[in-house]
């Protein structure tokens, strides 16, 4: 039996994630899906992708991709440990941090979740230019 399409009830990108060790609560630091550079090609350091999913039971496996959506080309991609969701009433929430991300230029790029092989949500991230004011 295949395990069910999760519902994506949010998939954001921030600068950190904190989480409590008492209470296992996740703290979403600097969310944002605008990022500025004053050169192009550009590297991002790091930054966290947090995904909360409902309506699920049984084994997953995701992964986490980030596409540049102007030639549909999969830029990079990592792969969290694999996932069993216990059953539809759970809400499981997963976090990965992504470094190094190579912007070649200005632009939309996307990050996709898949679960299972399949798409389950997009989170498109805006990638503009900064110009040095003018003396």
């Amino acid at each position: 039996m295949n395990a069910p399409q999760p519902v994506v009830k949010a998939f954001l990108i921030c600068d950190q994630i904190i989480q409590d060790s008492q209470t296992g609560k996740m703290s979403l630091i600097g969310l944002f899906q605008d990022l500025r550079a004053d050169r192009f090609p550009a590297i991002h350091p790091a930054l966290w992708i947090y995904a909360s999913l409902t309506d699920a039971r049984g084994d997953y496996e995701f992964e986490i991709q980030f596409v540049d959506i102007e030639n549909n080309d999969v830029m990079g991609k990592g792969t969290p440990p694999k996932i069993k969701i216990p059953g539809p009433l759970e809400t499981t929430e997963m976090c990965a941090q992504l470094g190094n991300l190579q912007l070649p230029r200005p632009g939309t790029y996307e990050f996709h979740l898949i679960g299972n092989g399949e798409l389950l949500a997009t989170k498109s991230l805006r990638v503009s230019e900064v110009r040095p004011p003018k003396e």
